[in-house]
């Protein structure tokens, strides 16, 4: 069964009970709205397209942009790669965030190359157990389904199909270790007997999967704080050997999407005020 953010929304107290000045990171007030990234360059280069941007920098590398966009202020903030984005996470939505998408890049293996057009909507994320552990849930109830908001799934769907833009809803399956899952041959003959055993106990018939590091850390900690998260995810090239996803005609391809990706993320955001 999925665990949803919105039956979440319907109890009264949040399960974290954080507030700003309990922050290490995130020690600035922030907008309702906003987007999230573990890619540094990709928010740097979004957030171009705010008004009045001010930026700050936490000391560990994060950085956030507030500014207005259409007339709305918003944010756009970077976060670490996998599970220590949790940290980040916990200290947007303390500091005022209450609508979250993480805009990010698929890590399933082979896409095809179709999907580098496409708009990879998650509404649902597994594989979760070290971070919900350490959360203080049950560990029998840590790695199942946890689902976004269905107000900024709808807001994301609704976007999509006014622009005529090509999308699917998909479930994303946390990756903890990111060469484990994608490459169990590059591990031993034990460990990649037991990685090729996760990979086709997480295997869904009913719906098309996606793989990354920070959708299902961000979902759990929207659902804690009973507050709303959804991810997108662009599909880049991860599999070239001579260019890199930003590089040569990669990079080209990867940009041109982003410009489309960011207007539509904000534009759905902005249906929800």
């Amino acid at each position: 069964m999925t665990q949803s953010i919105e039956g979440a929304l319907s109890q009264s107290d949040s399960d974290i009970l954080l507030e700003k000045e309990d922050n290490l990171f995130v020690r600035v007030s922030v907008p309702k709205y906003g987007i999230v990234s573990s890619n540094q360059n990709r928010i740097e280069r979004i957030s171009t397209v705010l008004d009045q941007r001010e930026a700050y920098e936490v000391p560990w590398g994060p950085k956030i942009y507030i500014g207005f966009y259409k007339n709305s202020k918003v944010f756009m903030a970077s976060a670490p790669v996998g599970s220590g984005s949790g940290l980040m996470f916990t200290e947007l939505y303390a500091a005022g965030a209450h609508y979250i998408v993480r805009y990010g890049s698929d890590d399933v293996k082979s896409p095809p190359q179709e999907d580098k057009n496409l708009i990879k909507i998650i509404d649902e994320t597994d594989n979760l157990f070290g971070y919900e552990l350490a959360s203080g849930l049950d560990p029998d109830s840590c790695g199942k389904l946890v689902g976004a908001s269905s107000e900024i799934i709808a807001a994301l769907s609704t976007e999509a199909l006014e622009r005529n833009l090509p999308f699917e809803k998909r479930v994303c399956h946390h990756l903890e270790n990111y060469h484990a899952l994608r490459t169990p041959e590059k591990f031993s003959s034990k460990r990649r007997e037991a990685l090729e055993n996760q990979l086709k106990n997480l295997k869904r018939d009913d719906k098309k999967e996606s793989f990354d590091m920070e959708s299902a850390v961000l979902f759990r900690v929207a659902h804690d704080f009973k507050r709303h998260a959804a991810s997108v995810l662009q599909t880049v090239d991860k599999e070239n050997k001579n260019e890199g996803p930003y590089e040569g005609a990669n990079k080209e391809q990867a940009l041109k999407m982003e410009k489309i990706f960011t207007d539509y993320v904000l534009s759905a955001l902005l249906r929800l005020k």
